[in-house]
């Protein structure tokens, strides 16, 4: 069983990239961001923890997210694969998640170096309300402006895809997120791809790393 790891900077397309990815090769994809969003719309006492955190812009605790990634990752779910959309994003996850069932392990780092290019696709970033579908509005538009392609959803802003927020979690990114870097380099699994080019030159240097 094959776990693929997707991470990088907010906006690096870990959303994007991972959801084509489990169509092309049938993998579950467990995304975390999905995940809270579920809490949060289901106005449970978790959703409600999680959702004073994300509207500053700050990462959910550690515990609360390992806590719901593993209700997800059941063998029964991820029988020939999983990929990993936003997990981990600490060391304390990254060991956590090692812990978790998977006979092969590859990290992809979706690598933007240009702050600027990150901002740009948050702030005009749109997500469907109903099955998580993401669309922007400068280079990948739905056909209807505020209607999902996918399910007919309507597709809003999330509530902190605004410059001061995601700014702060770019902050919260390079101090807490970038050492897992040299965590899965250590571990021989890390692979470095240029997120800033297009979707389709990622998707092809990733099959390339699959294969």
């Amino acid at each position: 069983m094959l776990r693929i790891i997707l991470f990088g900077a907010p906006g690096a397309g870990k959303g994007t990239i991972s959801g084509i990815l489990e169509k092309k090769y049938n993998y579950k994809k467990i995304s975390t961001g999905d995940l809270i969003r579920d809490e949060v719309r289901s106005n449970s006492i978790i959703g409600e923890k999680v959702r004073s955190v994300i509207d500053k812009g700050e990462l959910v605790s550690d515990d609360i997210i390992i806590e719901i990634v593993k209700k997800r990752i059941t063998s029964e779910y991820i029988s020939e694969g999983y990929i990993m959309d936003g997990f981990p994003r600490t060391i304390i996850q990254a060991k956590e998640l090692s812990k978790m069932v998977a006979d092969r392990e590859v990290a992809i780092y979706l690598k933007v170096e240009d702050e600027k290019v990150i901002i740009n696709r948050l702030l005009s970033r749109v997500i469907c309300n109903n099955c998580g579908a993401i669309f922007n509005a400068k280079n990948k538009p739905p056909k209807k402006e505020g209607i999902c392609d996918i399910c007919g959803g309507i597709l809003e802003k999330r509530t902190d895809d605004n410059e001061g927020a995601i700014r702060e979690r770019l902050r919260v990114y390079r101090e807490i997120t970038e050492p897992i870097i040299n965590y899965y380099e250590d571990k021989g699994v890390l692979n470095r791809v240029d997120a800033s080019i297009s979707v389709r030159e990622v998707l092809k240097k990733i099959g390339e790393i699959l294969n």
